[in-house]
C-alpha cells in the first residue's frame, strides 16, 4: 500500500510560535537519537519540549509531519555546507578530484552529521515500510545533487549519466562504510574512514578530469 504524502507543518507567524517549533523539533530531534522511530510518539515529544500536547498539533499534525521538518533543516544544512565549503575548495583547487579534497568533504560532512541528533537512523533509512521512507531519501538526493552541480560547474565535459553513476556509488559506499565505523572501536573507525577518502578519491579521479 502506497502511503499518502505526509502533512507539513503550520508555520508558525510569531516569535513566540517559532521559538517553540524549534523546542518541539530539539525534542524530536533527541527522542530519534534515544528510542527511535518506533519508539517516538507525540506525548514524548511535547513532553520532552516542555509543553502540552494541544500545543504540539497546533503546529503539526503527527509524529511523521514532525520528523519531516527535522529532515528538511538537515537537508538545508547538508547543501549550504556542500556550496559554501566542497564548492569553494574544488574551484580553488582547480584540479582534478584528489585525496586532498575527498578527505576534506568526508571530514566535513561527518563532522556536520554528527551535530544532527537522529540522523543516523534517517541516513541509514532505517524507517522502510512507513511514510517517512521518502523523508530518509531526501537526504541522499540532497547530498548528490549538490555534489553533482559543483561537479558539473567544475568538470563540463563530463556527461551528466556519468557524474550520475559516479555519485551513486560514492553515497552508496560511503554511507556504508560511515555506518560500520560508527559501531566500530576508535582504531577499526579511523581505518575506515582513512581508507574510504582513499578509495573515493581514486575511484572519482578516473571520472573527473579536465580533458
Amino acid at each position: 500500500m502506497t502511503p499518502s504524502p505526509l502533512q507539513r507543518r503550520r508555520e508558525p507567524s510569531q516569535a513566540r510560535g517559532r521559538q517553540r517549533v524549534e523546542a518541539l523539533l530539539r525534542a524530536t530531534a533527541s527522542l530519534l537519537e534515544e528510542v527511535g522511530y518506533d519508539g517516538l510518539t507525540t506525548k514524548a515529544i511535547a513532553e520532552r519540549a516542555q509543553t502540552s500536547i494541544g500545543s504540539f498539533y497546533q503546529f503539526f499534525p503527527n509524529r511523521d509531519a514532525a520528523v519531516a521538518a527535522l529532515v528538511d533543516g538537515y537537508e538545508a544544512d547538508v547543501r549550504a555546507f556542500l556550496h559554501s565549503h566542497a564548492g569553494d575548495q574544488l574551484e580553488e583547487a582547480g584540479a582534478p578530484i584528489g585525496a586532498e579534497w575527498v578527505g576534506s568533504l568526508v571530514d566535513g560532512l561527518s563532522a556536520l552529521y554528527a551535530t544532527f541528533p537522529g540522523f543516523l537512523g534517517l541516513w541509514a533509512a532505517q524507517v522502510k515500510d512507513n511514510p517517512l521512507q521518502r523523508e530518509a531519501q531526501k537526504l541522499r538526493d540532497a547530498l548528490q545533487d549538490s555534489l553533482d552541480e559543483i561537479l558539473r560547474q567544475r568538470f563540463p565535459k563530463v556527461p551528466a549519466a556519468q557524474r550520475n553513476r559516479c555519485l551513486v556509488m560514492v553515497i552508496e559506499t560511503g554511507h556504508s562504510l560511515l555506518n560500520a565505523a560508527e559501531s566500530a572501536d576508535d582504531a577499526r573507525r579511523q581505518l575506515l574512514q582513512e581508507e574510504l577518502k582513499v578509495m573515493l578519491a581514486g575511484y572519482m579521479s578516473r571520472y573527473f578530469r579536465d580533458a
